[in-house]
């Protein structure tokens, strides 16, 4: 029991363990493996998981029931071990920065706060210090702020629209900005760009937002936490320069505004202000009562020569705690919220993305040794894609996960459904059902109704067969964008073929322009769990 308590426990910490450093250098493994073979990498993180693979009785290890986060983790450590020694991963890169931009906002929320303090209270002996000016720059800017933190949640709940004017008051889609401006410059400077610059352009700022929509809460809340250091600092300067003025300084307090308010309104909003602490520390100690109100009151004409010295230093441990408790203490509450929010954003990665389900897939499936028999007639195109001694995925038939295959129509009838069969239980999938598409516009939109509503708990997802050497085209994508709203978060593949020869209609991509321009013509839509990769590997 002491052996599976402390498995379990190990694998909800690798689980709640990723950070940005994690998934910046996840997504920059992922792309170096674009361009390498599928039987490469299957052997590889294969040999991964069994390195890293323990017995049942030591915690750690890994098992068939291991969660998807927890072997990506392993994953992602096997290949930052087996990194040359001289490669500094983009994921420190960004630590480095984090951590300077840490140390950075420290120091400067101490050097503004402490500098703030001393210049408000550089008091001449004169005029008293206006405790209405103070709360309004040191006390009502922070609450507001804080007010417009804690809408962020309120808005969420509300819907989607208000969650999206949320995220902008809060400044969390750093990412989506960043891409509408790059699209309005694109906008305004395409005229000016060629056909390729254009696609690239327009390519790079789909992986942003592609990106974004599944990471947003990994970024935004490391980058919370360090504005929230900023205002801790902030407030612990400006409350050292208070409390340094007030001992070493006379300094008269006093209210006045041009606004011909009464002194028992002024009194009621501060006690209003001091509801957090005026159960322990009652008026006129935590805040000055009517009576001191009524003798600090400036009148300009006057001046302070009629002032009581009592009434003019009753303000200060109001002003003090005013600061501590709506300045400092909230940024502290707001730096845990921080904190916790940012391991719950871990927790809650899915992890769900085709390339994600890819690497649990080549970790968990066996590789077996092939050697192709006698050729027969049925299977002639098969062996002509799986050669002697090749080392392939063995995949039992209960683990073979149900896609749904969309073939065009310009195909449907001539492809070879054995074939593909077999091309596609080599990775662990199983045709579930084909449809014909891109026949005509009434049929793609029933198969589309059909998608709505259908259940997909089950499915690995849609797997759509096209031709490379034919572009998409602007109603391609287009559907793709209607296919998504049908199925939600459900992986689409994009599986592209050669041109056709004598022996299979499906052939390996030769022409690596091709697959660029398919690649960056669905990066452009921006969509986290859409994949293209080639059907056949030369």
């Amino acid at each position: 029991m002491d052996g599976i308590a402390l498995r379990f426990w190990y694998s909800c910490a690798m689980k709640s363990n990723w950070n940005y450093q994690d998934i910046i250098d996840l997504e920059y493994f992922l792309q170096r493996d674009v361009k390498v073979r599928t039987e490469e990498l299957q052997k590889r993180d294969r040999e991964i998981y069994l390195q890293q693979a323990k017995t049942n009785d030591e915690p750690g290890g890994l098992t068939e029931q291991t969660d998807p986060p927890a072997l990506l983790k392993f994953w992602l450590d096997a290949r930052r071990k087996t990194s040359p020694a001289d490669t500094i991963l983009p994921g420190n890169y960004a630590a480095e920065a984090h951590g300077l931009l840490r140390i950075l906002l420290i120091l400067l929320g101490l050097f503004i706060g402490s500098s703030a303090g001393f210049a408000f209270f550089g008091y001449s002996g004169s005029t008293p210090i206006n405790v209405l000016n103070f709360l309004v720059v040191f006390v009502f800017s922070q609450l507001v702020m804080s007010l417009l933190l804690l809408s962020r949640g309120l808005f969420a709940k509300l819907g989607k629209r208000s969650a999206k004017l949320s995220n902008t008051l809060s400044f969390q889609f750093v990412a989506t900005a960043v891409a509408r401006l790059g699209a309005w410059l694109l906008r305004r400077n395409e005229q000016e760009m060629d056909a390729e610059k254009r696609l690239t352009m327009q390519a790079a700022l789909g992986r942003i937002q592609a990106t974004d929509s599944i990471y947003r809460g990994i970024f935004y809340w490391p980058l919370f936490l360090v504005v929230q250091l900023f205002g801790i600092c902030f407030n612990f300067g400006l409350l050292a320069a208070t409390m340094l003025k007030i001992a070493v300084s006379d300094i008269a307090f006093g209210w006045q505004s041009t606004l011909q308010f009464s002194a028992q309104s002024l009194y009621n909003f501060i006690s209003w202000l001091a509801l957090p602490w005026s159960w322990f520390l009652p008026a006129p100690i935590g805040h000055p009562g009517l009576s001191e109100i009524e003798g600090s009151r400036i009148v300009l004409k006057e001046g302070i020569v009629n002032l009581q010295t009592p009434d003019l230093v009753s303000w200060w441990p109001f002003l003090l705690l005013s600061v501590l408790f709506y300045g400092l203490f909230t940024r502290l509450l707001f730096y845990a919220w921080g904190k916790f929010s940012a391991q719950r954003a871990a927790k809650r990665l899915k992890f769900d993305t085709p390339s994600a389900r890819q690497i649990v897939r080549r970790m968990k499936t066996p590789v077996v040794r092939t050697q192709a028999g006698p050729e027969s007639d049925a299977f002639t195109a098969t062996h002509a894609i799986e050669p002697a001694d090749l080392e392939v995925p063995r995949q039992e038939p209960q683990d073979l996960q149900p896609t749904t295959l969309l073939l065009p129509d310009e195909i449907h009838d001539s492809c070879d459904r054995q074939q593909l069969a077999h091309i596609l239980e080599q990775e662990g999938l199983t045709i579930a059902d084909t449809h014909r598409f891109m026949a005509d516009y009434e049929k793609d939109q029933q198969l589309l109704k059909k998608f709505h509503q259908s259940e997909w708990a089950d499915s690995a997802g849609i797997t759509i067969i096209q031709e490379a050497w034919m572009p998409p085209l602007v109603s391609f994508l287009s559907y793709l964008k209607e296919m998504r709203g049908a199925v939600g978060s459900l992986p689409i593949t994009i599986r592209l073929t050669g041109k056709p020869d004598t022996t299979s209609i499906f052939t390996p991509v030769s022409d690596e322009l091709s697959l660029k321009v398919w690649q960056q013509k669905l990066d452009t839509l921006g969509d986290p769990y859409m994949e293209i990769r080639p059907l056949i590997e030369e």
